[in-house]
């Protein structure tokens, strides 16, 4: 795989479902800024929840300034804590919607799996046995405004997690740097789809911890955002980070590699990290 992107179409995922979330999402971001400054994620919440522009959440240590962008971010309570409280009343439509997109993601990402266990020369199961009993994954909506001279909505960086699912509305700038020649491409990530029971199209990526997996057989590539258009892009992006007590161990190299788990593997990266694409 020479990017390390790639397109799926899941009859996991219809269409209806897909539109539903981005409806969602865009109605959040179109709120009053203070009515969604109530909903702001913390550590008391596992930073679910929102975070506006400005809020620490750059996609690269590099950016020197606030990426142009604000988030929601939306996971499943910890197994191992209490149970979260019920989503406030005026959440309660974002929160349906992100559940289920949530549960269909989990569900096109088994075809991943298969497939890229074939790949690696395994049974189909393989990776679904090993890695995927109980994944760690979460959805973040991301809206990015149309950025001013020198900004960037989100800066160049690699997701540290296994794979990234994601598609959108309105506007533009996602793009992808080739390895060949550090150019960078325009990829359109906008859902496609042609009616209610139709499949929309997801833009993928695999991250540092598929890298890691695959013995370095599969790319993580740096991307970015840059929203130039003239009107706001709006991002349904689904990160999953496999099982937290997955070994994270190459699957042709287990014995050469310093021995982490999954969650490990990822929570070492966060720290120079940040969410959104």
């Amino acid at each position: 795989m020479e990017s390390g992107f790639f397109r799926l179409s899941s009859a996991a995922v219809p269409c209806s479902l897909v539109e539903g979330a981005l409806d969602a999402a865009c109605g959040f971001f179109a709120r009053p800024l203070e009515e969604k400054l109530r909903h702001c994620g913390s550590a008391a919440t596992g930073w679910r929840g929102y975070t506006p522009m400005g809020g620490g959440h750059n996609c690269s240590p590099a950016s020197r300034q606030p990426e142009r962008k604000e988030s929601f971010y939306w996971g499943e309570p910890d197994t191992d804590g209490d149970a979260a409280a019920p989503p406030a009343a005026e959440l309660a439509a974002l929160d349906a919607a992100a559940r289920v997109f949530h549960a269909s993601m989990l569900e096109a990402t088994r075809a991943v799996l298969r497939g890229l266990s074939l790949a690696m020369g395994m049974a189909p199961s393989a990776l679904e046995e090993r890695v995927f009993t109980a994944p760690s994954a979460k959805v973040l909506l991301v809206a990015y405004d149309p950025v001013e001279r020198s900004e960037l909505s989100c800066g160049s960086h690699t997701d540290c997690g296994f794979l990234t699912m994601l598609c959108s509305r309105g506007g533009r700038g996602l793009q992808v740097r080739r390895r060949a020649d550090g150019t960078w491409l325009d990829v359109d990530s906008a859902a496609a789809g042609g009616g209610a029971a139709a499949s929309p199209t997801f833009v993928c990526n695999l991250g540092d911890l598929a890298a890691r997996l695959s013995g370095g057989r599969y790319a993580s590539t740096p991307h970015r955002v840059l929203n130039d258009s003239a009107e706001r892009r709006v991002a349904l992006v689904f990160f999953n980070n496999l099982d937290g007590g997955g070994a994270a161990a190459a699957v042709r190299e287990a014995g050469s590699k310093r021995r982490l788990t999954c969650g490990q593997y990822v929570a070492e990266r966060l720290p120079g990290v940040g969410g959104g694409v």
